[in-house]
C-alpha cells in the first residue's frame, strides 16, 4: 500500500479500464476520411495517427473523440486544399496551433477555422462507426478490458469520472462485466461535468465521502482534474501518453503493484 493512504479509487475509462486503441482512433480516422471524401476531397492520407493523438491528448482540453475529427476537418476545409495530406497541419504544426487555444475548443475552432462542416454531422458519423449502424458491427466490439478485478472486489470504494456518455458507458460496462456499477458513483459526459474540471471529483467526494482519492487516468485532462481537486493528490498514469508521471501498462498492473491484487 502506498504511503499516501487513499480512501477511494477514481477511474477514467478509455485507455484505463478499457483498451480502446482499435476503436476510437480508428473511428476518428474513418470519420475524417469518409466526410472528407463526401466533401469532394481526396483522402490520400489516414487523417489521424499516434502522432496526432500524442499532441491532442497531452493538451488537456482536446479530449473528446468526436470533437477531435471535427476540429481536424474544420482545419482541413479552411485550407482550401483538395488532398487531405496537404490540408491537415503536421502534428508539430498542430501542437503549435493549439498551444494557446484555451479551454473552449469549439469556440476556438469556429473563430479560427469556421465550421463549414457542422459538429453534429461529425458526431453522427463517428457514433455510427463506433456503436454500429447497419453498415458495420461497431468498433466498440474491438475493445478489451485492462482490468480483471471487479469493482466490488477493489480494496477501496470506486468512482468513475469519464468523458463517455450514457450510451457509451453502457457498452463499456457490458465489456467490463460491470453492469451493476452504481450510477451515483459515476460522472458521465452528458451530466455537463467534463474534465479537466475537478468538479466531477468534488461531486463524487460529496456522494461517496472520500477526501484522498487515487485517480487512474491516461491523458493530461485526467491529471489536471485530479491536481485541481488536490495538488497533493496521487495520480496514477496508465499507458504511455504521460511519461513524466509514474505509469503502468494497465489498470490491473497498477492495482497489482500498489495493492497486491
Amino acid at each position: 500500500m502506498t504511503a499516501f493512504s487513499p480512501d477511494a479509487l477514481i477511474f477514467d475509462v478509455d485507455g484505463v479500464l478499457l483498451d480502446v486503441r482499435k476503436s476510437f482512433p480508428e473511428m476518428i480516422r474513418r470519420t475524417i476520411t469518409t466526410l472528407w471524401e463526401k466533401r469532394g476531397g481526396e483522402a490520400d492520407s489516414e487523417g489521424y495517427n499516434s502522432e496526432y493523438e500524442w499532441v491532442l491528448k497531452r493538451h488537456g482540453f482536446f479530449n473528446d473523440d468526436y470533437i477531435i475529427p471535427w476540429v481536424l476537418l474544420c482545419m482541413a476545409l479552411a485550407s482550401g486544399e483538395k488532398k487531405l495530406s496537404l490540408a491537415l497541419p503536421s502534428p508539430a504544426r498542430l501542437a503549435d496551433m493549439i498551444k494557446n487555444s484555451g479551454s473552449d475548443v469549439e469556440e476556438w475552432t469556429r473563430r479560427n477555422f469556421g465550421d463549414e462542416i457542422k459538429l453534429l454531422t461529425v458526431q453522427e458519423e463517428g457514433w455510427g462507426l463506433y456503436a454500429g449502424d447497419g453498415r458495420n458491427p461497431g468498433l466498440y466490439n474491438l475493445e478489451v478490458p485492462l482490468v480483471s478485478t471487479n469493482w466490488k472486489d477493489m480494496p477501496l470504494p470506486v468512482g468513475i469520472y469519464t468523458g463517455r456518455n450514457t450510451a457509451e458507458w453502457a457498452l463499456a460496462k457490458a465489456t467490463l462485466g460491470w453492469q451493476d456499477f452504481p450510477l451515483s458513483q459515476t460522472i458521465l459526459y452528458d451530466t455537463g461535468v467534463r474534465k479537466p474540471s475537478p468538479l466531477g471529483i468534488e461531486i463524487l467526494s460529496d456522494r461517496m465521502g472520500f477526501k484522498r482519492p487515487m485517480f487512474f487516468g491516461d491523458t493530461a485532462s485526467d491529471a489536471k482534474a485530479l491536481r485541481a481537486y488536490d495538488s497533493n493528490g496521487l495520480f496514477t498514469a496508465i499507458g504511455n501518453l504521460l511519461p513524466e508521471e509514474k505509469s503502468y501498462p494497465s489498470a490491473q498492473a497498477a492495482l497489482n503493484d500498489i495493492f497486491g491484487i
